[in-house]
């Protein structure tokens, strides 16, 4: 009998790929989203429903009888949230509480993206799932409360897992239509195929480990096929500690555009030289090992 899986956020960067191939493996995928930043309304022709996470009675009804639930809707990424701080806790928490009471009421796994923004500057590496918690910003700080009041709700009534993951970017094409998204390595990409300068804030040597959205997708299957029992994190990574500065010469090897140096208008994020991640506890947990490389998926825009 196929599995019902609930995915929140399904018409997002992650959410809509993740949907289709889930789609394609045979399950029976229910997609809602509330359409604030979604790519699509409908995946393989299924509609995605509006329904909004802050409301609790509503996205239970429509999400009781799931097996799993891939709860992925939020308000993503340090500007937005410092831009929009009560709506990111209304989402972030509010929201993630409400998915969490439904689990917990009917006996649904969970899985979930926290970031490594719960970190801010790391003081062990390589940075494991259980590195201290000192987010710097309001997206790092609602994470780190979603990891909690999973933790909490989740013990002894559902199986959780919570990805706490890297900086994603790439893209692909679903039913005809290319989804990508504003991350450093896609807009870099971008500004140098319409050969346009490329901005990199200073100092330029702050690193970050990057995963192709590709193998995120792919992590989330496996976590639906090999979900462990009881309540686990696991940093999910790329294994490639690149800076700013790198990601944007590797961009300039291929595309020969120049490259701007300016202060930086964030603040509050770690200016690290080392944010080496552990790749092994996703290998073990659930045999997940990224296979896409940042100087491989560059190089295939710029093939003439």
């Amino acid at each position: 009998m196929s599995m019902r899986i609930g995915v929140t956020g399904a018409g997002g960067y992650v959410g809509a790929g993740l949907c289709g191939k889930l789609m394609d493996r045979g399950y029976e995928v229910v997609m809602v989203d509330n359409f604030f930043q979604s790519k699509v309304r409908e995946v393989h022709g299924n509609k995605i429903l509006w329904v909004d996470i802050r409301d609790r009675y509503e996205m239970e009804e429509i999400l009781k009888d799931c097996d799993v639930v891939i709860h992925l809707a939020a308000i993503s990424g340090v500007a937005d949230c410092d831009e929009m701080p009560d709506k990111a806790y209304e989402v972030n928490i509010v929201g993630t509480s409400n998915i969490a009471w439904l689990c917990r009421k009917h006996g649904i796994d969970l899985i979930f993206p926290s970031s490594m923004a719960v970190v801010g500057d790391p003081v062990e590496l390589p940075i494991k799932s259980t590195h201290p918690r000192n987010p710097l910003n309001v997206y790092g700080l609602t994470k780190w409360s979603g990891e909690e009041i999973i933790r909490t709700l989740s013990k002894g009534k559902f199986n959780a897992l919570i990805f706490m993951k890297t900086n994603i970017y790439g893209e692909y094409d679903l039913d005809g239509r290319k989804i990508t998204k504003r991350t450093v390595i896609n807009i870099f990409v971008n500004k140098a195929l319409k050969g346009e300068a490329l901005t990199v804030h200073k100092p330029g040597t702050q690193t970050r480990d990057f995963i192709h959205v590709l193998d995120v997708i792919d992590a989330y299957v496996m976590a639906v096929e090999k979900l462990p029992e009881g309540f686990n994190i696991t940093t999910l990574a790329g294994g490639e500690c690149l800076s700013v500065l790198d990601i944007a010469k590797l961009v300039q090897k291929y595309s020969d555009v120049d490259i701007d140096l300016i202060e930086n208008p964030r603040k509050r994020e770690t200016y690290v030289k080392n944010f080496e991640v552990d790749v092994e506890e996703a290998k073990r947990l659930i045999g997940f090992e990224a296979k896409r490389r940042v100087e491989d998926e560059i190089r295939m825009h710029f093939r003439s």
